[in-house]
C-alpha cells in the first residue's frame, strides 16, 4: 500500500464526511477528490471503515517507530510525543467522531494503544485487567481531546497524564 495515497483517502473521507453520512459518499466521488483510481481503493479496502482501521494503525505505527530512537521514556515526554503524532490528524479525526464514529475510532485506538503496552512501549504492569483499564482510558482521553473546541497542547496533555498515570 502507498502510504501518501492512503493518507489523502484518509482526509479527504473526513472532509467529505463533514457534509455527508459515510453511506452517502460514493467511491468515484471518494477516490477523485483524493487523486486515486478506484482500482487501488479495490485493491486495499473493502470499506470506508478500512480507510480510518488503516490510517489509525499507521499513526501508531509511526508513533512506535519515533519514540523507540528516542533515550527519555518518561510518561510525560512519551505522551507529549504521542500528542505530538496525533495532532497532526486532530482535524480529520474529529470530523469522524463528530459524525458518529466514536465507538468504532476508540475502538482502534484501544487495540493499538494495548499492542504499544504489550511492545513495552507504554510502561505498566504486566496484567491483563491493567493493560484494558490503561488501553480503554487512554483511547477515551483521545476522544475527549479530540472533541474539545480548543486543544490542549501535547505539553499540557503530557502533564495531565503523567499525573493520571502516577
Amino acid at each position: 500500500m502507498n502510504l501518501e495515497k492512503n493518507t489523502r483517502l484518509f482526509n479527504c473521507l473526513a472532509q467529505l464526511h463533514r457534509n455527508k453520512q459515510l453511506d452517502e459518499i460514493s467511491i468515484s466521488e471518494l477516490t477523485d477528490k483524493a487523486n486515486v483510481s478506484r482500482m487501488y481503493f479495490y485493491r486495499n479496502f473493502t470499506s470506508y471503515k478500512d480507510i480510518i482501521d488503516q490510517h489509525i494503525e499507521e499513526l501508531l505505527n509511526h508513533f512506535s517507530r519515533i519514540v523507540t530512537k528516542r533515550q527519555d521514556f518518561s510518561i510525560e515526554s512519551t505522551t507529549i510525543l504521542f500528542f505530538e503524532t496525533l495532532q497532526f490528524d486532530a482535524e480529520s479525526l474529529s470530523i469522524f467522531l463528530n459524525n458518529g464514529e466514536t465507538s468504532w475510532i476508540e475502538h482502534d485506538f484501544e487495540i493499538g494503544l494495548t499492542k504499544l503496552i504489550d511492545q513495552g512501549i507504554v510502561h505498566g504492569l504486566n496484567d491483563k485487567y491493567w493493560r484494558a483499564f490503561t488501553a480503554g482510558g487512554l483511547s477515551r482521553v483521545i476522544t475527549v481531546w479530540l472533541l474539545s473546541e480548543n486543544l490542549d497542547s501535547p505539553k499540557i496533555m503530557g502533564k495531565r497524564i503523567s499525573k493520571i498515570v502516577i
